[in-house]
């Protein structure tokens, strides 16, 4: 008989661990949906330092230059320890989840996707099977939560598709009736000493804009901000009457999720995206941040997403035997080929890159990193830039053929001074049928980049030397232009949506260019040939900065591979708070 080893668990021990398991599964919460972070071995606070904590409050459809007329009392008491700024930016798709997505990631539309009230990815139509879920950028509550930085976070609203789809990841997801509900609710979770993070939205504001207009001269629109300002103020109140107060060191950010006009938000004008924000903290230095100029463009990445005319519909952009010419624009290199010969296009009306070219094309050639051109015919001539080209700035190109004393020569420019003296091209005769009109990198180009180009204009004439040196610094070409009437094709490529650069000179109407892989759109700021003021800070200020400030304020590091569209710029004042 072989011996059995006895169980040291009784009957009655099994009982009560059934009974003890059972207990502990009726007591869990239900089903919530969590970000499975990677372990983190939190360090032990240092107790010779303050303890950050943030309070983010968002108000629904506050139009930041409204809030600047009316001038809110508790907000204003806010600025001289605030940075600031009334001209921020929501998103270019204005909706209210996309821009809340915004706020709590760091990442634009075009790569969330979020555009409608539901927080779901739209369906691909592409024949296979989606779960309309978006993990790949998870929101700052649950990246706080994996990096052992907070120990207990709020969200608090009276939306409940927010509370559903981006608070429940708090550790408290706090659906209420009404915007002072709302406040009386934060009001209770700011008194607790455990509670790092708290988020509180208001929207009646938005909802007075929906019903009566979004102006600071709609009386109902104003009584709603002003109503809002004060509760802002109750919350900042509570904050700075804690009784560990001493020992913390707060961050506090007010902002709007969106602007409107009328009684609307959602045709993406500059007043519907108009936001205001401000970073309070009892050690800042009050400081307007002021707004750089900006603009709508979409990334030529690789050979994926580039924008064409048909070489059936472009054959005015030949420039022929005899006829003077003129194409400029401005190009952002955020990429750029690096191996020996990968040279790369960047605008080009031409039936290949180098073999047999006839047409022209603007380049980025490698290793040199010198912007040229090339005019071909069969036979290939060549313009150089005097210098290799940099990343992240913008440049302004210009090449020019022109007629002079019988004889027709081009002409290469950069930032509008030219490369070199006139190339003799009597004679010659470049375009093709083959060759369309394409921004970016054609089939045949070897090297790729990752670029942006805006304010392509094409002349069928030759621009003045001054005329070409002016567009260095000019904004959208208008009617007023001298050269107006000579226009034969103009892209401002400032559309923000959508798939096609439309062509907006009254001489080639219907002349747009298609983009292939439209999810690239995003503001950035604009060229400029006049700098700031002197010790003011300047920045495009975008509701995706929030998060980043945020991680920023923990000291959680950035990963590079969040993709995160806002930048950290808090950092520049370190000197003010840390001590």
């Amino acid at each position: 008989m072989k011996n059995i080893k006895k169980s040291p668990l009784s009957l009655g021990s099994l009982t009560a661990l059934t009974i003890a398991m059972v207990l502990v599964l009726f007591s869990l919460p239900g089903c919530k949906k969590y970000y499975d972070p990677p372990f983190v071995n939190e360090e032990q606070q240092d107790v010779t330092k303050k303890r950050r904590k943030v309070l983010l409050v968002v108000v629904d459809g506050a139009t930041g230059v409204d809030v600047k007329a009316i001038a809110p009392p508790k907000i204003t008491a806010m600025l001289t320890n605030s940075k600031y700024s009334w001209d921020g930016l929501s998103d270019i798709v204005p909706t209210d989840a996309g821009n809340w997505k915004n706020i709590m990631t760091g990442v634009g539309t075009s790569k969330h996707q979020i555009i409608d009230e539901s927080f779901d990815v739209p369906p691909v139509d592409d024949g296979h099977e989606h779960d309309g879920s978006n993990t790949a950028y998870p929101t700052l509550i649950e990246r706080l939560q994996s990096s052992g930085k907070v120990r207990k976070s709020v969200g608090i609203t009276s939306w409940a598709a927010l509370n559903n789809k981006l608070f429940i990841y708090a550790d408290e997801p706090v659906q209420v009736a009404s915007d002072l509900a709302a406040k009386d609710t934060a009001v209770v979770k700011l008194k607790s000493i455990t509670d790092d993070l708290v988020i509180v939205n208001f929207n009646d504001v938005n909802k007075a804009g929906l019903s009566y207009g979004f102006s600071a001269d709609v009386p109902e629109y104003k009584a709603a901000v002003l109503t809002t300002d004060g509760y802002i103020g109750e919350l900042l109140e509570t904050i700075k009457t804690r009784k560990n107060y001493a020992s913390e060191e707060w961050l506090v950010v007010i902002t709007s999720s969106h602007g409107g006009l009328n009684k609307g938000f959602t045709s993406g004008s500059k007043r519907e995206r108009n936001i205001f924000t401000l970073y309070y903290c009892a050690g800042f230095k009050g400081e307007e941040i002021l707004s750089l100029p900006v603009t709508d463009a979409i990334t030529l990445a690789n050979k994926q997403t580039v924008a064409t005319l048909p070489a059936a519909d472009a054959s005015i952009y030949n420039p022929g035997k005899t006829a003077d010419f003129t194409v400029q624009f401005k190009v952002y290199l955020k990429s750029k080929p690096t191996a020996n010969g990968s040279h790369s296009v960047l605008f080009s009306k031409i039936n290949h890159a180098y073999s047999s070219c006839n047409g022209w094309e603007f380049m980025v050639e490698s290793p040199s990193q010198k912007f040229r051109v090339i005019l071909g015919d069969g036979t290939l001539t060549y313009f150089y830039a005097p210098s290799a080209s940099q990343l992240n700035i913008w440049y302004t190109l210009a090449f020019k053929i022109f007629t002079k004393d019988g004889k027709r020569y081009g002409q290469f420019f950069v930032d509008g001074a030219p490369t070199a003296a006139p190339t003799d091209i009597t004679g010659r005769t470049f375009g093709n049928a083959t060759g369309g009109l394409t921004a970016g990198a054609i089939a045949s180009s070897i090297g790729v980049c990752s670029e942006i180009v805006s304010n392509v204009a094409i002349y069928n004439t030759a621009l003045s030397d001054a005329a070409i040196a002016d567009f260095a610094c000019q904004g959208e070409l208008t009617n007023a232009d001298p050269y107006y009437n000579n226009l034969i094709g103009y892209w401002p490529c400032s559309e923000g949506s959508g798939k096609f650069f439309v062509n907006k000179s009254p001489l080639a109407v219907g002349k747009d260019m298609t983009i292939t892989n439209t999810t690239a759109w995003s503001t950035m700021g604009r060229w400029s040939c006049t700098p700031p003021p002197a010790n003011r800070t300047s920045l495009v200020v975008q509701n995706t900065d929030i998060a980043p400030q945020i991680y920023y304020w923990y000291g959680v590091s950035i990963n590079d591979k969040w993709g995160l569209d806002g930048k950290v710029f808090l950092e520049s004042f370190e000197s003010e708070f840390i001590k």
